[in-house]
Parts: C-alpha cells; structure tokens; sequence
C-alpha cells in the first residue's frame, strides 16, 4: 500500500532533561543523568498530509525512558492544537506517533518505536512565543505543561554563550540553536526540568525523512 505524502516545515522547540550538551545529538551511549524525559512542540508554518492542509496548527510530543532511548521501554503522548478538525487531529496524531513514515527516518518514528506505552493524544489550546535567533520561548500547552527558554550564559562571565549543533545526516535536524530550558508539565508525561538543555530548529520533515536544505 502506498505511503500517504506529507510535509511539515516550521519551527521545533525540544527540552529535555540533559546537560546542554546532550549526549543523544553525539551518540554517547547514556543520557546524562542515565535516563531520558523531556517534549518537543513544533509550531507548523506549512504542511500537509496527503490532501489535508496543516498549515499553522501546532503539535508535541512528550516522552520518557528509564535508560537511553535505543534501549526502548518508554512512554510517550501527542498533544494536538484543539482547533484542529478531526481530519487534522488524525493527521498529525499520525505523524507524531511515527506513521505513514519510512523505517528510522524521523525522530518521531524512533519514539514511537521505542515506546511501549503510548498514550491517545491529547487535544488543547497552545501558547507557542518562539525566538530562535535570540533563543528565548515560553510556551503554553493548556493543563498539561509550561515551559520557558533562555541563553546559555557563561557561568564565569555571565555572557551569553552561544553553541549550535551541525547534524547533516541527522534524523530530526539540520542545524540547531542550542539554549537553556525549564519546563514543568501538570497532566501527561511527568517532567520537571530547570535549566536543561534545549534546541530549538527550523523543521523540514516528511516521511522520508529530513527534506535538506543544502
């Protein structure tokens, strides 16, 4: 059966509960504290699935492992922008939870996949004020989490400190601008982060994977 065509470009935000430099982007074997926790929100700019538009809906994912992802055993649960129709709330809950979507080729598929719970989304109001040049957010997902996001400051100097990270063959992204996060969730998967690390990217995903922009 052929694989429905999607597309979704527009801005990524993603805390987790790492030291800035997180040992997932490098394949280090472990995550910092041995565990992972953390969300990635994304604010979509353009997209579609098949010949659904998604255009300007926002979506996320939260997640958690008792050990480093590869190793499975994990929890995860979409949250999906409230105002989306129900063709859109089935679309992205498919793209988020790894669908119509080539084996390994989004970080999206590897979650889902590493996950042995996975949660039925969930459907609410989204506060989405994302600066990737300044790399500041605050982001709002009604009744489930809060979350805020600031430079990398030098804990010498107090200077801002700023660090991005070059993947070209990465499954999630290009290039990353890399920031300090503290989120802290209500409802769904439980995190409590304070000044973790955090990225923030412009996403080009399909269901091929990255769609390069160089």
């Amino acid at each position: 059966m052929a694989q429905v065509d999607w597309y979704i470009e527009g801005i990524e935000f993603s805390n987790c509960n790492c030291d800035y430099a997180c040992p997932c982007q490098f394949e280090s074997p472990q995550p910092t504290y041995g565990d992972c926790r953390g969300f990635a929100a994304v604010r979509i700019d353009s997209g579609h699935f098949g010949h659904v538009t998604l255009d300007g809906l926002e979506g996320a994912l939260l997640y958690a492992w008792p050990g480093p992802i590869y190793k499975g055993h994990g929890e995860c649960q979409a949250v999906i922008a409230e105002r989306a129709n129900e063709e859109q709330r089935n679309a992205l809950a498919t793209i988020l939870y790894g669908g119509e979507t080539d084996e390994a080729a989004t970080h999206w598929w590897v979650y889902r996949t590493m996950s042995s719970t996975v949660h039925p989304p969930l459907f609410k109001q989204f506060e989405l004020d994302l600066d990737m040049e300044r790399r500041t957010a605050r982001i709002v997902i009604s009744d489930v989490l809060e979350s805020t996001a600031r430079p990398i400051r030098s804990p010498a100097t107090g200077d801002e400190h700023r660090v991005r990270i070059d993947l070209p063959n990465g499954i999630e992204f290009e290039l990353a601008e890399v920031a300090s996060g503290t989120t802290k969730t209500t409802d769904s998967v439980a995190l409590d982060l304070k000044d973790t690390y955090c990225h923030f990217t412009r996403l080009r995903q399909s269901g091929k994977g990255v769609v390069h922009s160089r």
